[in-house]
């Protein structure tokens, strides 16, 4: 077996034995599925119903709004000052206070209340006071019933993209994308730091002194790199395997729930502009239950034509490119040093680039197209995470392999810098390093 082998099984041997990493590579996907089904089981429970106490000086709005499961209006103090009825009220909780002014102050509606209703009760506030008041109007312009409902429209749009027509939902790949472009930036940062702490312990401890006489700068170098490397890789398919399944598990949860329809309703409605018909209660019509099945038929068709199998090539691509890249320059750094607090000044260079990538990364989702996106996706020292952000939209193959063989040239041009640092700093010891130094050491022989 190769030097180089010896020592890739040795650190990766020795790091997946940890707890650490057996408790994280257990815990990683149930705290990631703890957050997106406990957030999606939160939203769906039904809120507990705020009482609105109604003071109208209009004499026009009191057993004119309806309940539903959010609100609960209260007319019994209509005609009562708004200032006593506050007092009665002020230490109620669960309890709001809603005091409508005259006509020609109705632009603004105030709501008190001892702790915040929230914006489920806030909204469904406005959404009915506006209704009511649009329909008001349209009526005094003498538009019937019939008229303001055929005026009223509401679009979906479909988007396909390519020949194929390939429906796609730019939320859905938003998503996708911020989420798979962040663990890349997680595990390219947290195990190059690995792989900086592991050298300069060994520096530090005077182990690589034992080492390198029976192996080169360079292969325990790569070693190390490669080894972490494949601890990585190691937990991320064991994260892959874990999530599926918790995902299986979850999905059928969250479709035996029973869902809370008045959010959906609220959300919906307020979206597609429904009136209140003279008849018809504050609660979910047949066409905002329409609009939530269509919605939901397009994420599971957007699903389905996922491009799964490039877009877990491309992650691990990206990951052993990026981490590759970024790994040899922070071992490079701790070989350089004595102490972790004299890399600070050697660690934000190397790391701006993926700060950076990860600010950009946002406007990247917004425009996955623009000119900054493609150039980001090519730049070696941002394209793992730029590329991760815009491969859920689709883009020409030709910029994918653009970026793949740049990122493939940086990391050979990058390991050769690197590896030249390496051998000089390893032995360095009781001198505090300069960049003036780090470029003397490129041309040592």
């Amino acid at each position: 077996m190769s030097k180089i082998a010896l020592i890739i099984k040795r650190e990766y041997i020795t790091r997946v034995r940890k707890k650490s990493f057996l408790l994280m590579t257990i815990l990683g996907p149930l705290i990631f599925a703890g957050i997106i089904f406990g957030t999606a089981i939160l939203t769906n429970t039904k809120n507990e119903n705020q009482r609105v106490v109604v003071v109208d000086y209009t004499k026009s709005f009191c057993g004119i709004l309806e309940n539903n499961s959010t609100v609960h209006f209260d007319y019994n103090y209509c005609s009562i000052d708004s200032n006593v009825v506050r007092s009665i009220f002020k230490d109620s909780s669960h309890v709001s206070v809603m005091v409508i002014p005259k006509m020609e102050e109705l632009g603004q509606i105030q709501l008190y209340s001892k702790d915040d209703p929230g914006s489920d009760v806030v909204s469904a506030i406005e959404y009915q006071m506006d209704n009511i008041i649009e329909k008001a109007k349209m009526k005094a312009e003498n538009l019937d019933q019939k008229t303001i409902d055929m005026v009223k429209t509401s679009i979906d749009v479909v988007n396909h993209i390519g020949e194929n027509n390939k429906i796609s939902n730019s939320d859905y790949n938003a998503v996708l994308g911020y989420i798979s472009a962040f663990i890349i930036y997680f595990f390219i940062l947290f195990y190059s730091v690995q792989v900086m702490r592991g050298v300069m312990e060994e520096k530090i401890n005077r182990i690589v002194e034992i080492i390198i006489s029976s192996v080169r700068p360079f292969q325990l170098m790569m070693g190390k790199v490669i080894g972490v490397g494949m601890v990585g890789l190691t937990q991320f398919l064991i994260w892959i395997i874990l999530s599926f399944g918790v995902y299986t598990v979850g999905s059928k949860y969250l479709q035996n729930m029973e869902l809370n329809t008045q959010n959906m309703q609220t959300e919906q409605t307020m979206k597609k502009g429904m009136p209140i018909q003279d008849n018809q209660t504050f609660s979910p019509g047949k066409l905002t239950t329409e609009r939530t099945i269509n919605k939901g038929e397009k994420i599971y068709q957007v699903l389905n034509v996922t491009n799964w199998v490039l877009i877990i090539g491309c992650f691990i691509f990206y990951f052993l490119g990026g981490y590759l890249l970024y790994s040899s320059l922070f071992a490079a750094v701790g070989s350089a040093v004595d102490q972790e607090t004299e890399t600070q000044q050697f660690m934000l260079p190397v790391t701006a680039p993926l700060i950076l990538s990860i600010f950009i990364m946002l406007s990247i989702i917004t425009n996955p197209q623009s000119n900054m996106a493609v150039w980001f996706s090519i730049i070696p020292f941002t394209s793992p995470i730029a590329m991760m952000a815009r491969l859920p939209f689709g883009l020409p193959w030709w910029q994918l392999v653009v970026s793949m063989v740049v990122l493939i040239a940086s990391i050979l041009g990058t390991i050769w810098l690197a590896g030249r640092i390496y051998r000089v700093g390893l032995l360095m010891y009781g001198k505090k390093v300069s960049y003036k130094e780090l470029g003397k050491w490129l041309f040592y022989k």
